[in-house]
Parts: C-alpha cells; sequence; structure tokens
C-alpha cells in the first residue's frame, strides 16, 4: 500500500509541476507575440503586469496543492486505491 500510495503521489506531483511549467512556456510565449505586435507603451505594460499576475496566481496554487497533497497523503491515496479495488471489484461482477 505504501509504495502504491508513494506512486500515486510522485505521479500527482509530476502532473501538477509540468502542467506549471507548460502553462508559464505558453503564457509567455503569448505575451511575447502580444508585446511584440503591440504599438501604445501602455498596452504592452499593462498586458505584461497582466501575465505576470496570472503567473503568479498559477503558481501561488500549485504550490499550495502540491503542500495540501503532501499534507494530507496518506488519507487522499489511501481512499483514492480503496475506490479503484471497490471499482475493479464492481466491473468484475458484471
Amino acid at each position: 500500500m505504501e509504495k502504491k500510495t508513494a506512486s500515486l503521489y510522485r505521479t500527482d506531483n509530476a502532473a501538477v509541476l509540468i502542467s506549471i511549467a507548460i502553462l508559464w512556456m505558453v503564457i509567455l510565449f503569448v505575451l511575447s507575440q502580444v508585446v511584440s505586435i503591440s504599438t501604445d507603451r501602455t498596452f504592452s505594460a499593462v498586458i505584461t503586469v497582466s501575465a505576470f499576475a496570472v503567473l503568479a496566481a498559477l503558481t501561488a496554487t500549485s504550490i499550495a496543492l502540491l503542500m495540501h497533497l503532501k499534507k494530507n497523503k496518506i488519507a487522499i491515496y489511501t481512499e483514492e486505491i480503496i475506490n479503484q479495488n471497490n471499482n475493479q471489484s464492481a466491473v468484475e461482477k458484471l
């Protein structure tokens, strides 16, 4: 059970970190494209500040999620494993 819990925890952490990295890359790419075609410096500044505000919020919520997963790892993943086993048993009965 501990190995399965650790495996699920690592998988979830990897998924969150990969998602953060992809979203950062997408938002920074879009930001660079928008700023490159913008002729107004004020517009570019507003868009840049907005993009970094979104990235800050995204990063903060993702860190909170990782902390929640770490703090409640046993309860979350034990319940998930039990539910997976129950679902498999129900499918096998069909």
